[in-house]
């Protein structure tokens, strides 16, 4: 009865450090009731299938690893936002964990599987704790690892190895080593090297999840960019076509002029309509000598008009601004866009609202300013909106932010409870 009850407690604590170990880095399905429940149900199938192989003569213990694992994967698999590739590298890596760090108390106080149960579960207990220990230091040390894991990386693959060879090895040398005549000095080496091979994989993984995030969010900015680049040369080429409709302004009007002396009114007034229709589709509102910022504003302008939005500009000359076409798109496109987007959701609570844009060249320097209201007064730490999601509405921001530090200038943005300004300064 004794026995139970300490098995019990051991698979107990053993349980409730490898949850502990999988909330660290994969998101829980369902309800603190669902989890006590689940919890209960994985205690009694793993304190089942630890008494099943107690029947099972010593140099067979390897094999009860094995279901042991398998009811993990399939405890993650069901209570975790998790595939299986993530269950079985994380049921692998925390319970391998535990059991080399099992072998090297073992080893560290010179016992023998053989010896007495008792003190072989309480070193068992042990363990736990010092693997919860390093458990709260990875939690601590990996904080985007859960983040990036979300998104069902396929990057985990190349790393599923890792638990498997692990394990792979470990049941090898317990075979080998771990026996009355075994060398005990050479398994705690192996389970050592083990340990940190596992630990380091975890750093290496979260390095490479982060590689891999900063390669997607900078194809995303290319293709962004490329995008909005193809859209204001559409814009240059419109803004092109209007100075040539503006050229031939003065024969349209000897036209009116000629209609109006031949007394056909009418016809006059037709033309007049059509011309006047024509010249508000293609006139320009903004003009400050340089066509890609023409092309910005101006294409920028129709599209807050179009969502009810107001815009209005201060602009000074500037025709031989020093900044190349590419990185125009960058800083104009991506401030006013997030300023349109911030309006919209204004006029969405039935408010007016209307965006200030100031680009004028002062003292040799650039200054560039856009202000517009806001629903509520958003958060700014460190220069950066706080909350702003790895893969979402911050991207344009740091875009914007990566420009200016090219040309050597300054980029602040701030916010109260009515408006938020961004100036970048060149």
């Amino acid at each position: 009865m004794m026995d139970f009850v300490v098995l019990f407690i051991t698979v107990l604590i053993e349980t409730a450090v490898c949850i502990f170990y999988y909330d660290s880095f994969i998101e829980y399905k369902g309800n603190k009731l669902h989890k006590l429940l689940s919890y209960i149900v994985i205690v009694m199938l793993l304190i089942g299938n630890a008494l099943l192989f107690e029947i099972i003569p010593e140099q067979y213990y390897p094999i009860k690893l094995l279901p042991y694992i398998a009811i993990h994967i399939f405890f993650i698999k069901l209570c975790y936002r998790a595939s299986w590739i993530m269950s079985i590298f994380f049921s692998g890596s925390s319970i391998l964990l535990q059991i080399l760090l099992q072998t090297l108390v073992i080893v560290l106080f010179q016992l023998k599987y053989s010896d007495n149960p008792f003190l072989i579960n309480f070193m068992a207990v042990l363990a736990c704790l010092i693997s919860l220990c390093i458990e709260i230091f990875l939690r601590k040390k990996l904080p985007l690892l859960k983040e990036y894991l979300k998104k069902e990386y396929a990057l985990l693959k190349s790393f599923i190895w890792l638990p498997l060879v692990t394990a792979i090895v470990g049941l090898f040398s317990y075979a080998f080593f771990v026996s009355p005549s075994g060398n005990m000095m050479f398994q705690g080496i192996v389970s050592a090297v083990l340990l940190v091979v596992n630990i380091f994989s975890l750093f290496l993984l979260q390095d490479s999840l982060i590689k891999d995030e900063k390669l997607r969010k900078s194809e995303i900015q290319i293709e962004n960019k490329q995008n909005q680049l193809q859209a204001f040369r559409d814009m240059q080429t419109l803004y092109e076509r209007q100075g040539r409709k503006l050229h031939d302004y003065k024969k349209q009007i000897t036209t009116l002029q000629e209609l109006l002396k031949g007394g056909d009114t009418e016809a006059a007034i037709e033309f007049t309509e059509q011309l006047t229709k024509s010249i508000s589709v293609e006139m320009s509102e903004v003009n400050v000598g340089h066509p890609v910022v023409n092309a910005v504003l101006n294409q920028q302008y129709r599209v807050a008009k179009g969502k009810n939005i107001g815009m209005t500009f201060a602009v000074s000359d500037l025709h031989d601004i020093g900044i190349s076409d590419d990185d125009i798109v960058v800083l104009l496109g991506n401030l006013i866009e997030n300023a349109i987007h911030e309006c919209e959701k204004v006029i969405s609570h039935g408010q007016k609202a209307s965006i200030q844009v100031k680009f004028v060249e002062k003292d040799s320097r650039l200054i560039f300013t856009v202000r517009n209201p806001v629903v509520q007064k958003v958060e700014i730490t460190d220069n950066k909106i706080k909350g702003t999601s790895i893969d979402g509405h911050g991207i344009g921001l740091s875009n914007v932010e990566s420009v200016v530090e090219k040309y050597g200038g300054t980029f602040a943005i701030s916010c109260d409870e009515k408006e938020f300004t961004a100036v970048a300064m060149i």
